[in-house]
Order: C-alpha cells, then structure tokens, then sequence
C-alpha cells in the first residue's frame, strides 16, 4: 500500500472513531468520573477547601478524572458526554500508536503498521475506547510505559533522552494508577523481563549500561510519580505518609466495594469472585474475530516449521516472542493462583488487547511475505476471507463494537445467555429514541441492567417528562439489558439469572446488533 493510500485509510479510521465516539449513548459512569474530577480540581484550586463526599478514588486514576473533567469544560455544558469521549478517544487512539512503536522497536515498520490495524479494528478495544474511561487510560499508561522503558535501556547513555523517558514514565504511571496495584502489578512481566535481561543476557541495554544511573533514574522516577500521585489524590491530604498505606489495606479487606457481584461466562453463572480460572481464554476464544484465532494456530505452526524465516528477519525473535508470551500468561497466572474479583468481559484486562495483536501481526507478515507455494496461498485466500468477512460484522456492530460475539457462539437469539452483551448500558439513548409512548402519559419503569438516572434523563430529553421508576411490582414497563441479577434465594442458596429471563412480557422496543438484543422496553406482563 502506498504512503498516499496509507493516509487516506488513517483519515478514514478517524473519521469512523469519531462518528462512533459522538453516537454512542452515555455509560453507567461517566457522569459520576466528571463528578469527582470537579470535586478533585475545585479542592486543588481553592487550596483544600472541600464539602463534598468522594467515592473509590482509590480505584482509579484521580490524575485522569480531573484532567477529562478540565477538557470537558471547553465545551459547552450539553455536550459533556460527547466531550469526554473525544478525550477517552484520544488516548485510546494514542494507544494504538504506542503498540505500533513497540512493534517496530521489536520486529519492523511493516509489522507495526498490521499491528496498528489489528487493534485498531479489535472489537472489545474499539468498542471500549470512547466512554470507558477506566480501562482504556491503563492500556494507554501500559504499553507507554513500556515503550518507554525499552527506549531507556537502549539510549540510557543520552541523558538529554533519558531524563524525558523518566518524566514520561512517571507521568504515564500516574495516569493509569489505582492504589489497589492492579496496575502496577500487570507491569510485573515488564519488569522481570527486564531484570532478566539485565542479569543475564544484556540484549536490549546498550554497551554502556550504567547501573548507579539506573538507580537514581529509579528514585527521580518514583519522587515525581509519587508527588502527582498524592497531589490529585487528595483523600490522603491529611496525612500523605501513612494514609496512602491505610487505604491500600482498606482495599485488600473482604467487604470492600469491588464492583458488579456477578457474571455470565459462557452460558454459565458465576459470582464474580468465582469465576473459572479460564475465564481470560474464555472471552478470547469466543469474543475475538475468527481471523485472530486463525492467526494464532497458524502461528504455532509457523514457529515449529519456518522458525528460520523469523529468526533471519528479526534480531533476537526468540528473545521477543518471550517478552510477549509472558505479558499473556502473567493475567491467566493472576486468576490461577488469586481469587480476584472479575465482571464485564475482559475490560479490567483491556491492557492485554494491544499486545495479543502481535503475534496475528507476525502471522499476516510472514504471509505477505511468503506466497510462492500453493499451500501459502491457500492460507492467504481464506485469511483474506476471514477477513472479510470479520469487517462485515465489525461495521454492522456500530456503534455496539465491544459487544461482538464470534460464529463459535451458537444461534443469534440465544447469545444473550452466553455472555453479558451491552453491560455499559450505552444502547439506551438509541432505545429510547425507538419508543413511541404518548408523551401525556405517566410512565411507571423498571430498570434492570440499567442506569436509572441515564435512562430518565434521555427518557425526558425525548419528552416523556412524567416518568417514574418504581419496584418491579408496580411497573408496567421493564428498560433492561441482559445483566446478570439474582433471583429468590431458596434454601439459602443464590440463584442467577439475566434480566431478559427474569422479567417476562412483550418486547415493545429493542435495540438489535447482528441478531442479538442489546437493550429492550418490555410491557409487563
């Protein structure tokens, strides 16, 4: 493809990005992350003054909130929401970038470029990417990071490079740290990789490595990090030595809030403490595109029969393919050996996504590369199919992309028991947009699955202004998506279910992606 060709496709994906990011409906949190961003600024700007409470800041990027909600105030107040898509987009995009640099640090430009692609057009990231503004700062912060690290060890001799990579470690650690460590944590493969390389191999420092430069980069590093940090997380104000330490604690206890209680893996029910210790392979395999799967068992194959090819175009491959097989492993490692909370798919580990786009990256290389023979050209045939036949389904999914499900999950009308579709809720603005109630009426609702204060704000942005939400037992309409809820306890047992399957009666309205209800208005019956 030419650079001219290359340039429209880039301008294209934007413009599709952006489309997307401005149609999609508001998400359960948004509006909450904006709150606690003023909250964090108006305190730093008035010098400590504070009046209002402040929920799970220790969960989450402080740093992040404050910056979207000061981005958000350029414009005007209506368009909030659409505001702070733009910026989640951003460094989604941003993201994607960095995971192409990376690739060309490691393997080639050409690599990078199918890299980028592949992430770009990956249906969980891509659907994540304007309003999760939880998950998607962290991919941002980890593959930065890494980036960045790689470029340190390799250019550590330069001090006028060095000190920016410090600076822009430390800041990309800010932007993605929840006291709980699960940020830092996911950079353990990073780190013992490097501590390897250090030890033994000397592969990506330079020739000129010095060690006591390392150690005061590291203490420089952990001084700025740790001033923003405690800057924005203004819980800890009162006493920045000790408090820090008590809330990191407080996380760890049993009864602290870890978010959504329950789950749906397959068909199959779950409390999210318990879910299976194959719950990450799980996801990959049935909501990752058929051509990624193909990849992978193409690239196994590869690497037992045309290692050379691999092992001539890229320095140290087998040294690389290391790196990257254990930032896979080390998440399935987490779940094998700890019982950690998990809910909403995979995106507490969207983190993950970029660099499982690699190896498809290398897979589709060593094709582009490699024809002559028929069975290669067989393979590349029905890729390209595969392919195509993936984007079909991709576009069709806009702007609901993160709720893709793969042709190994059975018939379309049941894929809303095998896992949790719009968890986010971000199909209602559309539903509510599809109802036809007389604006006249009173409107007595039951939410499942579903934010209340969203619906009845695009319910009265719509003009049905009488609108009340009351107990499932007085209303005459259910708005739900297919979360997973509790039924009756019997003999003190907990039973789970899905909302579609709790709450029978006639579908009035329903938002539809490839077959699968997302959302539905629903007559009691």
């Amino acid at each position: 493809m030419s650079k001219h060709n290359q340039k429209i496709l880039i301008f294209f994906l934007f413009l599709f990005s952006l489309y997307c990011a401005l149609i999609i409906g508001e998400s359960w949190d948004e509006r909450f992350h904006l709150i606690q961003g003023k909250i964090i600024t108006s305190y730093l700007f008035s010098l400590g003054k504070i009046n209002t409470d402040i929920l799970y800041r220790e969960n989450y990027s402080a740093i992040y909130w404050s910056l979207s909600f000061l981005l958000t105030n350029i414009f005007p107040s209506k368009y909030q929401i659409e505001a702070s898509h733009l910026i989640n987009l951003a460094f989604s995009i941003s993201t994607i970038i960095g995971i192409g640099k990376i690739s060309s640090e490691l393997f080639n430009k050409k690599v990078a470029k199918i890299t980028f692609l592949i992430l770009f057009f990956y249906p969980i990231f891509f659907g994540h990417m304007a309003f999760n503004s939880k998950d998607t700062i962290i991919a941002f912060s980890h593959i930065w990071i890494t980036y960045l690290l790689l470029r340190y060890f390799k250019k550590q001799n330069l001090k006028d490079k060095t000190d920016k990579y410090i600076i822009c470690i430390a800041l990309c650690a800010c932007l993605g740290m929840g006291i709980q460590l699960v940020f830092l944590g996911s950079l353990l493969p990073i780190i013992l990789f490097i501590i390897i390389d250090l030890t033994f191999y000397k592969k990506f420092v330079n020739k000129q490595f010095n060690f006591k430069k390392l150690f005061f980069d590291l203490l420089k590093c952990f001084f700025i990090f740790y001033f923003i940090l405690i800057l924005f997380w203004i819980d800890t104000h009162g006493n920045i030595i000790t408090l820090p330490f008590e809330f990191l604690i407080k996380t760890f206890s049993e009864d602290y809030w870890t978010g959504w209680p329950y789950n749906l893996v397959n068909g199959n029910y779950y409390l999210s403490e318990n879910v299976p210790k194959s719950y990450l392979l799980l996801n990959f395999l049935y909501k990752s595109p058929e051509y990624i799967l193909f990849c992978y068992l193409s690239f196994f194959t590869l690497i037992i029969f045309s290692r050379k090819f691999f092992i001539k175009k890229f320095k140290f491959f087998d040294y690389k393919i290391f790196l990257i097989t254990l930032i896979l492993i080390f998440p399935n490692l987490i779940l094998l050996f700890i019982a950690y909370p998990i809910y909403d798919g995979i995106r507490l580990f969207l983190w993950t996504v970029p660099y499982i786009c690699i190896v498809p990256a290398l897979t589709i290389y060593y094709f582009l590369e490699n024809s002559k023979s028929f069975n290669l050209k067989l393979n590349r045939g029905f890729l390209s199919l595969l392919i195509i036949y993936f984007l079909f389904h991709f576009f069709s999914l806009t702007p609901y992309q993160y709720t893709y499900l793969n042709i190994f999950n059975g018939t379309m009308e049941n894929r809303y028991k095998k896992f949790e579709n719009d968890y986010w809720n971000a199909s209602i603005a559309e539903l509510i947009k599809k109802s036809n109630f007389s604006k006249n009426d009173t409107l007595k609702i039951s939410e499942c699955g579903v934010s209340s204060l969203i619906a009845k704000n695009y319910l009265n942005n719509n003009g049905y202004v009488n609108v009340d939400f009351v107990s499932p037992d007085k209303a005459d309409y259910f708005i739900m998506t297919n979360r997973v809820v509790k039924t009756n306890e019997e003999n003190g047992e907990l039973n789970l279910t899905n909302c579609f399957d709790k709450f029978a009666g006639e579908n009035l309205y329903q938002v539809k992606r490839n077959g699968v209800v997302l959302s539905v208005i629903r007559k009691k019956e």
